[in-house]
């Protein structure tokens, strides 16, 4: 057969007797120790500008000449040209490089 259910009131009255008798101690909160310093983080480094330049390069891929942006038309011309001398095969590509 299950017992009657305590309330809490009652509960609480016997645990206050208890701590008037000196039964129970609460320990007393001592101060709480200094928390470790925290690492923060370093901003991070903006990255440089760039520019979309036209680059003629040769078939190894290094680059011959470069060409602002707008001036793809004579990038073209140099690589044909460069072509027609039979100074090998060029192309023009869009290369990204610092301002």
């Amino acid at each position: 057969m299950a017992r009657r259910v305590r309330s809490i009131r009652e509960m609480r009255a016997l645990h206050e007797a208890a701590e008037a008798r000196g039964l129970i101690r609460r320990p007393e909160p001592g101060p709480r120790p200094a928390a470790p310093p925290t690492e923060r983080r370093p901003k991070p480094v903006e990255k440089s500008r760039m520019k979309v330049v036209w680059a003629v390069c040769d078939i190894g891929g290094r680059t011959v000449a470069t060409f602002d942006y707008p001036r793809k038309a004579e990038a073209e011309a140099l690589a044909a040209q460069l072509k027609a001398q039979g100074k090998g095969t060029h192309f023009v590509r869009s290369v990204k490089e610092p301002m």
